[in-house]
């Protein structure tokens, strides 16, 4: 009966062991984010964080910690992580990422352009990089195949078919000869879907200035 009685007692205790760890707190808050969880803003546009909740099954409602930093003057990928704990020590994350973009990055890439400069035709292929750090601008590389030809312009909307283009007023050291040359001028979308534009450009190399013609089609 005594062996019986022990057998009985260590059979209760380990039952009520196992009570007590099976009703210990081992699930983690739960983050709802609002908003969406993969955003994207324009270059040099603030970006606000609408942040997150979390609901803990025990502790309701329970803070958050978000870290991370969206540099919105820079293009990348940014990623934004929430962190959660409730009283039992149980964490959960989730993340958000954020990308900042150029708006002007549809027209990135490699372009057939037919150049008519005072009359003579060229045609040649040149390449296209939106700028990093300036919204809507964007980069002409081996320009009329100048070594180290590099023009820059802008959009004033890079996604209506019509918009004006502008070339403001800049130096390049480039051509045959290779001289500082003064660039302006202006330029058009003609077409979103088949990614065409053309510019019109002053090019004074301090003796006489030439009229240009560009137009680009994306390849």
């Amino acid at each position: 009966m005594k062996k019986i009685n022990i057998l009985l007692i260590l059979g209760l205790a380990a039952l009520v062991m196992f009570s007590c760890n099976n009703g210990k707190d081992t699930t983690a808050p739960v983050i709802t984010l609002k908003g969406s969880s993969d955003t994207a803003i324009a270059l040099n546009t603030t970006w606000t964080d609408p942040g997150a909740t979390a609901l803990d099954d025990e502790d309701g409602n329970v803070p958050i910690n978000a870290s991370g930093v969206v540099n919105k003057d820079l293009v990348g990928v940014y990623t934004i992580t929430y962190k959660a704990s409730d009283a039992a020590g149980n964490i959960s994350t989730k993340t958000r990422t954020v990308r900042v973009r150029n708006m002007a990055d549809i027209w990135e890439g490699d372009y057939s352009v037919t150049d008519n400069c005072d009359g003579t035709q060229y045609t040649y292929t040149d390449y296209i990089s939106v700028s990093q750090t300036q919204n809507t601008y964007v980069n002409v590389h081996k320009f009329r195949n100048y070594i180290n030809g590099t023009l820059e312009f802008y959009f004033t909307n890079p996604d209506s078919v019509n918009t004006n283009i502008v070339i403001e007023a800049q130096y390049i050291t480039c051509g045959e000869p290779y001289i500082d040359r003064f660039f302006y001028g202006m330029g058009q979308i003609t077409s979103l879907t088949n990614k065409t534009f053309e510019l019109f450009i002053n090019e004074n190399d301090g003796t006489s200035t030439k009229n240009i013609v560009e137009s680009y089609q994306k390849n």
